[in-house]
């Protein structure tokens, strides 16, 4: 029995790299991010917790300190958070709570556990793939019906599907070169994911897909030809900048590079103010407005300074921007000694092509997930094969108790908020708070005065929240609370024109 929970656990990790690019929930308020956040989590705690039930935990290696480097910097850089509610239970929509920052360092881990064996690894890829051009044929067919909105595959943002078929586009490249007796279905695949990426007009994809094209191609020359692929990838990159800046594309989507330059700016000055530790996860959202130079959009709050890099380091601070780096260091650099092995610059390619397109953007769970997953298998492919071992029946014992104990933080982080938001989408906030109680959204649309404050005490970054506060408090006569919830409200964004009104109402 435990030989065959051994084997199977190892296609665990394929089935979740499938799973989180079209799974959504159309029954919950928030159909979209929510979900894979909560597949994410529970894929982490799940795939860590039979790891361990089948004897498949094993030293990490040259990734062991690096991995517990990163993990203890997210604990600290929640200790000393300014809203520890937020960070702990992530902004709604959001999610890069704790649990999810360590999530990412699970899903990594359990990947490089349970993928001992070359057909495992050989099965994640196939499966990612395919959850992606699902993905990407959703997005066509939302084009070809004419949306409203940029098409998304279902993903909630039309950047999150361009970030997955970079990741996708290098492996099935390497899948198509292989021509074996599938190479027709990875040429279609080629198609499906181009055309995926091309409805999304992502800018920020069209350039991690050539970063991941041309990474691929670095990888895969020997001997001194790779100076002049790099020499040759830099030169490409260089010409597409160019053209980037030089052409309409510019101001594709309303979104200037200007605008990004500016929102970078305000980052560097909110991190320079606390620059070692950071603001705590999840709280941009709180402290950039008190950084913000330019009004950037009428009536649109910034709650991420829309670079991965700048995020990591606002949140977690220098101490989680250099852990976190010494992981991606140590994996790109296994990366480098195997690149002739099996799938290794693929996967490399596909984690290149993520990295070009967070640091236009930011870590989000849809994508940043399969990051994890897809940085875990590379890694796992770089290791010797690995045997079954039962173990001591004492460590069995400790092992079967750290997965019951993951098994519930899976209910309590997963299953429960996917929960309380389909009661919330049903009208039932009454219920929802009380599986999720630290979630400031529900709490708001409860619209009590009490309610009101709770949700302010959690850390909702939303300005509208605290100018109803306000409202409420003033309608109560509660006229110095009043002005401290408008006030609020600027903190979080100072072009917020409501507030800015109401304040002079009250002759403020």
């Amino acid at each position: 029995m435990e030989r065959l929970l051994d084997r199977l656990s190892g296609y665990f990790p394929a089935a979740l790299a499938t799973a989180l690019p079209v799974a959504f929930l159309p029954i919950a308020g928030d159909s979209y991010i929510l979900p894979r956040a909560s597949l994410a989590i529970a894929g982490a705690c799940l795939g860590l917790g039979l790891a361990l039930v089948a004897g498949r935990a094993a030293d990490l290696g040259e990734l062991r300190w690096p991995v517990i480097a990163s993990a203890v910097a997210a604990l600290v850089a929640f200790a000393l958070s300014i809203s520890w509610p937020l960070s702990f239970a992530g902004s709604y929509a959001r999610y890069e709570s704790l649990p999810m920052r360590l999530s990412y360092l699970g899903l990594l881990v359990s990947a490089v556990w349970l993928l001992r064996d070359r057909l495992q690894r050989d099965w994640l890829v196939p499966g990612f793939v395919f959850g992606t051009c699902v993905a990407s044929l959703e997005g066509v067919q939302q084009w070809a019906a004419h949306v409203a909105f940029r098409p998304d595959g279902n993903l909630g943002n039309a950047n999150l599907l361009a970030a997955l078929v970079a990741m996708a586009f290098p492996l099935a490249i390497q899948r198509t070169l292989r021509r074996d007796a599938f190479v027709f279905a990875w040429a279609v695949a080629i198609a499906v994911l181009i055309a995926g990426w091309w409805v999304t007009t992502s800018r920020s994809g069209a350039f991690a897909m050539l970063a991941g094209g041309l990474t691929l191609v670095v990888l895969g020359v020997r001997g001194r030809a790779v100076i002049w692929a790099l020499i040759g990838s830099a030169g490409v990159i260089a010409i597409g900048m160019v053209a980037l800046l030089a052409s309409p594309l510019r101001v594709l989507n309303n979104d200037p590079p200007d605008l990004r330059l500016h929102l970078w700016g305000d980052g560097l000055r909110l991190i320079a103010a606390r620059p070692l530790t950071g603001w705590g996860e999840d709280s941009t959202g709180l402290s950039f407005g008190h950084f913000l130079s330019t009004d950037y959009a009428s009536l649109v709050t910034f709650d991420r300074v829309h670079s991965g890099l700048l995020d990591l380091t606002a949140t977690q601070g220098l101490l989680g921007l250099v852990a976190l780096s010494w992981v991606v260091v140590v994996v790109f650099r296994a990366a480098w000694r195997h690149r002739l092995d099996s799938d290794v610059a693929a996967l490399a390619a596909a984690l290149a092509g993520y990295s070009v397109w967070v640091f236009f953007n930011f870590d989000w769970a849809p994508v940043t997930g399969p990051f994890w997953l897809l940085a875990g298998t590379l890694w796992a492919s770089t290791r010797p094969p690995h045997s079954w071992e039962g173990g001591p029946q004492g460590r069995r014992g400790i092992s079967a108790a750290i997965a019951v104990l993951l098994v519930i933080a899976a209910v309590v982080f997963a299953a429960f908020p996917l929960l309380a938001d389909v009661w919330y989408l049903r009208g039932r906030s009454d219920l929802a708070v009380r599986i999720d109680p630290l979630q400031a959204q529900y709490h708001w649309a409860i619209g009590t005065l009490p309610e009101l404050r709770r949700a302010a005490d959690f850390g909702e970054t939303t300005p509208d929240l605290y100018v109803q506060l306000g409202d409420a408090e003033l309608q109560a006569g509660n006229r110095a609370a009043a002005k401290r919830a408008y006030q609020r409200a600027l903190e979080i964004d100072p072009y917020f024109t409501p507030a800015s009104q109401r304040l002079s109402a009250l002759g403020t």
